[in-house]
């Protein structure tokens, strides 16, 4: 168990380590089950970069920062965090396994499904990397008829198929390795898609099928589920900071002026404006004033936003998922706040486009319009979920004994 105590009620801790900021999000579980937020604490992110540490004091200093703040805002003491993994060397694939069902009677147990997962865990990858998702999408009788709940059947086979993630043991290690010298413990690790999706999508419309669509800083994650189980993810190394890059390229600015830009005037389509408006750039220290037409700024914009997106929408349509997702895409995340990507996003996308920039939670509501906070806070509504469900042991606890072990080899716990 991974949970704090706070005048006698539960306290989850989730960490997120990111492009543009380090985020810790503390909040209640109560006797009722019910997930109250007491605070957040966040620093902006220095030594890292595409979600990944490139600067282990630099990236070590946000996250001290930012628990630092946290504890302060909510007056607990962290010990213990869960962590969001994320990064361009997460792969994630569909694979099979199939065990027979020895007894007589050939009735389906847990223990049958136990078997499963442990034959996906040593399914084939590459000896410098590891498993950090694994979820059963479909289970398969005789004669490969599907079912979702397989305990009780009865059939002479059970084949399970898997979605799976994986990434560099090392990458993993690092980002650790920077919590736990802290003197806080990692207890579990989930893959940032995964957790932002608890926030964004709710039991309806994963069963009905649903893209949810995390733009971040520096990477954009993305995750699909269809019939209620996840059956794909991908991670993109393309974010808000390209925006903001190819308008400090295209528009001859510094990269902070191209920023805050972005941020005041930032627009994908004219919205009413003449082409021949212009934006005045102020005069600083390393520079005289000038004016850009804002057509120029919009098509920068367009331009780019358009192909990150489509690069989602040919990776689903090569995976053949489109005609299954009727619910719809689910847009969150910090740079998805620019004006005009959900017309954008509906021009690219054959489903409808929802924009998710608002999370219920009880508790602190100074944090409930931050489509920037959609993984941390997602992440803090899955522990809410595995406490509440006081799962067997097994499957995700497995993998995260198996990493928890790694840790102990490099000497962190």
């Amino acid at each position: 168990m991974f949970l704090l105590k706070r005048n006698n009620v539960d306290v989850l801790v989730a960490l997120e380590v990111g492009t543009s900021k380090v985020v810790a999000a503390v909040a209640e579980l109560r006797e009722d089950g019910t997930l109250t937020l007491l605070g957040v604490g966040e620093v902006p992110s220095s030594g890292l970069r595409k979600a990944e540490v490139v600067d282990f004091n630099d990236a070590q200093a946000c996250i001290r920062q930012a628990l630092h703040k946290a504890e302060k805002e909510t007056d607990v003491e962290i010990r213990e965090v869960s962590l969001a993994l994320s990064g361009l060397h997460i792969k994630s694939r569909t694979d099979s396994v199939r065990t027979v069902i020895c007894d007589e009677e050939r009735i389906i147990t847990g223990e049958h499904l136990d078997e499963l997962r442990n034959l996906a865990e040593h399914l084939g990858i590459s000896s410098d990397h590891v498993f950090i998702f694994l979820e059963a999408q479909q289970y398969l009788l005789d004669h490969r008829t599907p079912v979702r709940e397989p305990i009780g059947q009865v059939s002479h086979t059970l084949e399970a198929l898997y979605h799976l993630a994986y990434g560099v043991k090392t990458r993993f290690l690092t980002t650790a390795r920077c919590v736990g010298q802290l003197g806080v413990h990692v207890n579990r690790y989930a893959l940032a898609s995964f957790a932002m999706s608890r926030a964004v999508l709710d039991d309806e419309t994963r069963q009905r099928g649903a893209v949810a669509i995390d733009l971040g800083a520096g990477v954009t994650n993305y995750i699909v589920y269809v019939n209620g189980s996840i059956v794909h993810s991908g991670v993109l190394g393309v974010g808000g900071d390209h925006l903001t890059q190819d308008l400090s390229v295209g528009l001859r600015l510094t990269y902070l002026k191209a920023e805050n830009l972005k941020k005041q005037h930032g627009n994908l389509f004219m919205d009413g404006h003449q082409p021949e408006e212009r934006i005045l750039i102020e005069k600083d220290m390393t520079s005289e004033e000038r004016w850009i037409y804002r057509e120029s700024m919009t098509r920068i914009l367009y331009a780019r936003q358009r192909e990150l997106l489509q690069l989602i929408e040919r990776d689903m349509e090569d995976a053949g998922l489109w005609s299954q997702v009727h619910a719809g895409v689910f847009l969150t995340g910090g740079a998805s706040q620019i004006k005009g990507l959900q017309q954008l996003a509906q021009e690219v996308f054959t489903a409808p486009v929802t924009m998710v920039h608002e999370h219920a939670f009880l508790g602190s509501q100074a944090y409930s319009k931050r489509p920037d906070l959609s993984t941390v806070l997602g992440l803090l509504l899955y522990e809410q979920e595995k406490q509440l469900q006081n799962p067997r042991q097994g499957g995700w606890r497995k993998i995260t004994q198996t990493m928890t072990e790694w840790l102990k080899s490099v000497g962190l716990f």
